[in-house]
């Protein structure tokens, strides 16, 4: 049989199902029972330093999908099966959507990743 994950424990399944549903304070009392009876793993013990002190976000602005990918993508992609070259498909997709190259570069991409193709 194979080991199973450091991360693995089912210990933690409430915990974290509490902390995935907002209610945090049944979390906090869901670990701190394991941490008082003594048999919290590792796991355990992680989330329950998470929850009194939760760890620094990073700074910066969160990426976000580029505006209108999905509509992006179709154009883009209806524009080469009309024969247009890429470089074409691209900047008459940026004049069309009134945005720069680069974002429609970048909104094909997501497009191609996850798109429905």
């Amino acid at each position: 049989m194979a080991k199973l994950p450091l991360s693995f424990s089912i210990q933690a399944n409430p915990i974290r199902s509490a902390i995935s549903e907002g209610r945090t304070e049944d979390a906090k009392r869901l670990a701190a029972e394991l941490l008082r009876k003594g048999t919290a793993d590792r796991v355990v013990q992680g989330l329950a330093a998470d929850l009194l002190r939760p760890p620094k976000r990073q700074r910066g602005r969160r990426k976000s999908l580029p505006r209108f990918w999905f509509e992006i993508g179709e154009v883009f992609h209806d524009l080469r099966r009309d024969g247009l070259s890429y470089e074409d498909s691209i900047e008459a997709a940026a004049e069309q959507f009134g945005f720069s190259e680069r974002h429609v570069q970048r909104a094909v991409a997501f497009y191609d990743d996850i798109g429905p193709d």
